[in-house]
């Protein structure tokens, strides 16, 4: 392979995530709704840890890498509910 293919390739791996982040990012939304209905909070300790144990036994050696984007990935989640609660106070 030459630079130009993988770059190719690497391209369409960020279509994929931008779609996958995307989705993510609509269920936030949706979450922060549920959460507001029901009274809970926004952050959920044991949720959290528990996404971040699944990365972490999922990537391996490469989990140094990865655990700054998933947290990118959780604060921007966070972001998200709390623009949803604002936004449900300013109603």
């Amino acid at each position: 392979m030459n630079l130009a293919e993988i770059r190719r390739q690497i391209d369409a791996i960020d279509d994929e995530l931008l779609t996958l982040i995307l989705k993510r990012l609509e269920c936030s939304g949706i979450i922060a709704k549920i959460k507001l209905d029901n009274g809970l909070p926004i952050y959920d300790e044991s949720r959290e840890q528990a996404i971040l144990s699944k990365v972490k036994l999922d990537s391996g050696k490469s989990y140094k890498y990865v655990l700054p984007v998933f947290l990118e990935i959780l604060n921007t989640s966070k972001l998200i509910q709390q623009e949803v609660r604002n936004s449900a106070k300013e109603d």
